[in-house]
């Protein structure tokens, strides 16, 4: 009889850790904080400052940056600091490196091959340390 209670107390144990939930992991709850994402119907901007580095990702669904996807149109990003061009980029995610301290004002337009914009662009702020 002592074994069927062992048995049925471990039971109970089992399935009422099994139903219990989780904590959410810190370090998730301060990424999600540091990423902010900017949205529009055919362009979404995600951006994520660490460091002195900016890690920007674009998504298009109407526009190809590979010109090995066919059936899409070909495009590219412009990326622009504080109004100045800064770089031009036929990837959807890439990666600005040592950039200058301080709060800056970022933007993204998408561009045809021959550089004649599409109407797409978004403007975003981002503090680098």
């Amino acid at each position: 009889m002592t074994i069927r209670k062992l048995l049925a107390c471990l039971l109970t144990a089992l399935i009422m850790t099994g139903c219990a939930q989780k904590p959410e992991p810190e370090a998730e709850k301060v990424k999600a904080m540091e990423a902010e994402e900017v949205s529009e119907e055919k362009l979404t901007v995600r951006h994520h400052v660490q460091g002195n580095s900016l890690y920007v990702e674009c998504f298009v669904p109407d526009i190809s940056f590979s010109a090995k996807q066919s059936g899409k149109q070909l495009g590219k990003v412009l990326l622009y600091i504080d109004g100045q061009l800064y770089n031009e980029y036929s990837t959807a995610a890439f990666m600005v490196k040592n950039l200058p301290s301080g709060a800056h004002t970022f933007t993204v337009e998408i561009v045809n091959k021959d550089n004649r914009p599409l109407g797409m662009s978004r403007d975003f702020t981002a503090t680098i340390e």
